[in-house]
C-alpha cells in the first residue's frame, strides 16, 4: 500500500499500468508533477525492491501498442491531451529496456506535437524530458600497441643500421585535438666500433633506443572510416648499449647517447574496425571505436654534444588500439514558426 513513507510502484511503473487500465484523466497531471520536488519527497520514501515489472509491462505495451493507442484516441480526453498521451507512450516504450525505436524518431514525433499545439500545457515537460538528442562529448581517451621499423639517417645511418621499434601510446583528445603520450623501443646493432674514455664498443653489439614523446595533433579529416591527424611534438632520446650488456660490463654506460630533447613531426590515420566495442571499451552506444593506427613521425635528436651522432630517425608504425569518447544528452530547441 502507498502511503506518505512508503512507495508501492514506481512512477514508470504506475504510468503504464494507468495507460492499461484506461485512467486517462489522472495520468497527464501525473506524469507532469515529476519535478525537483516531488523527486527529494520521493527519495525520502522507503521503495520496493526493484523487479522486472517494468521490464515486463514496456515489453507488454509493446506488442500491443496500436491497441493502447486506439484506446486514447476512443478516449473523452481533448485532442492536446490525447496526443501528448500518445506521444509520451511511444517515448516510454521506446526507450531502455527494448530499444525499438531510435531517438531521431521519438523527436520527429514530438516537434509535430509542438508545431501542431503550440503553447500546450506540455510544452515544456516535451523540450525537457522527451525531446533531446546524444552528441559525443568533447573529450575522450584512448590507448595503442604499436610496432614497425625505424630508418636513420646523417650520421646516425653510419653509426647504427636501421632497427625494429615496439611501443605503446595513450591519447587523450579534446575535440579536434588530441594529445599522444607515446614510449618508443627500437633495436638495432653497430655498424662500427666506437670508444670513449678507453671503453670499446665492439662492432655488431646491440643497442637499444628510447624515444619517449609528447605530441598534439589536429584532426584535418574524420568520418565513420577513418581520422587523419598531422601532429608535432617534443620528446626525449636516448640510443646505448642494451641492459644486460651494461649489467655485465658497467663500464659500457658511458657509451650511452642522451638523454637529449627531441622534437618530431607526423602524420597519423586511424582506419576504424567496425567491432563492437563493448564491454571493454563502453557499456552503452556511443563514440567509442577500435581502430589500426598507421603512423608516420620524423624525429630529430639532438645528440649535437655526441660525436658521429648527428642525424634524425623515419619511423613508420602500425598499431591496434581503441578510443573512448561517451555520448552526452543535450537539449535542442524548436523554434516557432513566425505568423
Amino acid at each position: 500500500m502507498q502511503t506518505e513513507d512508503y512507495v508501492a510502484l514506481y512512477p514508470g511503473e504506475q504510468w503504464m499500468i494507468m495507460y492499461w487500465t484506461g485512467e486517462y484523466e489522472q495520468l497527464p497531471e501525473m506524469i507532469l508533477q515529476i519535478d525537483q520536488e516531488f523527486l527529494e519527497k520521493f527519495a525520502r520514501r522507503i521503495a520496493p525492491k526493484q523487479d522486472l515489472l517494468y521490464n515486463k509491462l514496456i515489453e507488454k505495451s509493446w506488442d500491443q501498442l496500436e491497441m493502447l493507442e486506439d484506446k486514447i484516441n476512443n478516449s473523452t480526453l481533448d485532442i492536446k491531451s490525447k496526443d501528448f498521451l500518445l506521444l509520451h507512450l511511444n517515448f516510454m516504450v521506446s526507450g531502455e529496456p527494448l530499444m525499438k525505436l531510435p531517438q531521431e524518431e521519438v523527436n520527429t514525433m514530438a516537434s509535430l506535437y509542438l508545431e501542431t499545439h503550440p503553447d500546450s500545457a506540455y510544452e515544456d515537460y516535451i523540450r525537457k524530458n522527451i525531446r533531446y538528442e546524444f552528441s559525443p562529448s568533447k573529450w575522450g581517451l584512448g590507448f595503442e600497441f604499436f610496432s614497425g621499423y625505424g630508418i636513420f639517417s646523417g650520421e646516425l645511418s653510419e653509426m647504427y643500421n636501421n632497427h625494429g621499434v615496439l611501443g605503446v601510446a595513450f591519447d587523450v583528445e579534446y575535440n579536434k585535438f588530441t594529445l599522444y603520450l607515446r614510449n618508443y623501443i627500437g633495436f638495432a646493432k653497430t655498424k662500427q666500433e666506437r670508444e670513449v674514455a678507453g671503453v670499446r664498443w665492439s662492432k655488431n653489439s646491440s643497442a637499444e633506443m628510447f624515444f619517449p614523446e609528447a605530441s598534439i595533433g589536429y584532426t584535418v579529416m574524420e568520418n565513420d572510416k577513418i581520422k587523419l591527424s598531422p601532429f608535432a611534438g617534443i620528446g626525449a632520446a636516448d640510443i646505448g648499449p642494451i641492459l644486460t650488456d651494461t649489467e655485465a660490463r658497467p663500464e659500457l654506460e658511458l657509451l650511452e647517447v642522451g638523454f637529449s630533447p627531441s622534437y618530431t613531426v607526423g602524420l597519423n590515420l586511424n582506419i576504424k574496425l567496425g567491432w563492437e566495442v563493448d564491454p571493454l571499451l563502453s557499456m552503452r552506444q556511443d563514440k567509442s571505436y577500435w581502430f589500426i593506427r598507421l603512423r608516420y613521425g620524423y624525429t630529430m635528436p639532438q645528440f649535437n654534444d655526441y660525436p658521429m651522432h648527428s642525424g634524425n630517425v623515419h619511423q613508420i608504425t602500425i598499431g591496434i588500439g581503441g578510443m573512448y569518447r561517451g555520448m552526452k544528452r543535450g537539449f535542442f530547441f524548436y523554434k516557432k514558426k513566425k505568423k
